[in-house]
């Protein structure tokens, strides 16, 4: 009765180990739900793309390069990628990251005017902002900005804490939205620059889009054009299940609902900026990160999982079966 009793409990330890590796595994496929460092040399991952006249899109060596053209003063050029397919709830926790280099970072402005904006968060219904949108830039009295859209009021909040961006460097961002906390925190290179308070999203459920890029470039002196080059394009959701597959091409799209228009910044674009630093190309990412798995290697992973709960289970009923005869 002893030797029954210890391999009883030696077959509920291994079924309770196999089912709270299982729950753990799956917990963590779940927050997973994007990522792209453009190994395929296009952008078949994303859903839509955004290309004002003059401004162009490419990819190089798992790095996709927007150029877009100086912008008149009082208006703004963009080139960029959206993908859409998720879903935020009140209880979300929202993690949008990048690699980035911008070859001419914005400075000279008075704070608040001459802003590029390059990772963003919102809701696919109203990409302008009306219905809910996070925005992370570089603002023209270079530093970091978040941009923080919703019923037609939009906050700007700068950068308080960190080094200031520096031109042709390499940075890490990580944008994390807490809907049960409230807040909007940026970390650039790992270190929070901005800690903000936020409700875009925290008043019901949103249709979710990540969007990647040169999203707005308000800065009207950049010899020319300005250039931002990204990789290792990652979106994490705590609660969520799905892993939309983008469309079948690329498709251009007008990035603003019928009716709705982009709406005006408060920080609008400076004439007269001073650019002293030279482009450069030739930097590695800072610290890539790796991208996370396929959802066909997710489902394997959780099918082997499953599997070998099945196996444990079989095991143990025939060991028992096995005692129970023997008696």
């Amino acid at each position: 009765m002893i030797e029954m009793n210890k391999r009883l409990m030696v077959f509920y330890v291994l079924v309770l180990l196999s089912i709270l590796l299982f729950v753990s595994l799956k917990s963590t496929v779940a927050a997973t739900v994007f990522s792209d460092n453009f190994p395929s040399g296009n952008f078949d991952r994303w859903s839509k793309s955004q290309v004002v006249s003059g401004a162009s899109q490419t990819v190089s060596g798992g790095i996709a390069r927007f150029i877009v053209p100086t912008p008149i003063a009082g208006s703004n050029s963009c080139s960029y990628l959206i993908r859409d397919g998720f879903t935020s709830t009140v209880n979300s926790i929202i993690v949008a990251s990048q690699d980035i280099l911008v070859t001419k970072v914005p400075n000279g402005a008075p704070q608040g005017n001459g802003a590029i904006f390059f990772l963003y968060v919102c809701d696919s219904t109203d990409l302008a902002g009306n219905a809910g949108n996070i925005g992370i830039g570089i603002d023209g009295s270079n530093v970091w900005s978040m941009w923080l859209g919703g019923d037609l009021v939009y906050t700007y909040v700068f950068q308080t804490e960190g080094s200031q961006p520096i031109s042709n460097t390499w940075y890490h961002i990580a944008l994390t939205v807490n809907n049960q906390a409230q807040t909007a925190v940026l970390e650039v290179n790992d270190l929070v620059v901005i800690n903000a308070s936020q409700q875009q999203f925290t008043d019901r459920t949103h249709p979710l889009s990540l969007m990647s890029g040169m999203g707005e470039n308000w800065w009207s002196d950049g010899s020319g054009q300005q250039e931002i080059d990204i990789t290792n394009v990652q979106l994490y959701l705590s609660d969520s299940t799905v892993i939309p597959s983008p469309s079948s091409t690329l498709v251009p799209f007008s990035p603003f609902n019928s009716g709705s228009s982009s709406p005006f910044p408060t920080h609008a674009p400076t004439d007269t900026p001073n650019i002293t630093a030279l482009p450069s190309f030739s930097l590695p990412p800072l610290h890539p990160i790796s991208p996370p798995s396929s959802g066909a290697d997710m489902l394997f992973g959780l099918a082997v999982m499953g599997a070998i709960i099945l196996v444990v289970l079989m095991v143990g009923l025939v060991a028992v079966f096995r005692h129970k005869r023997s008696e």
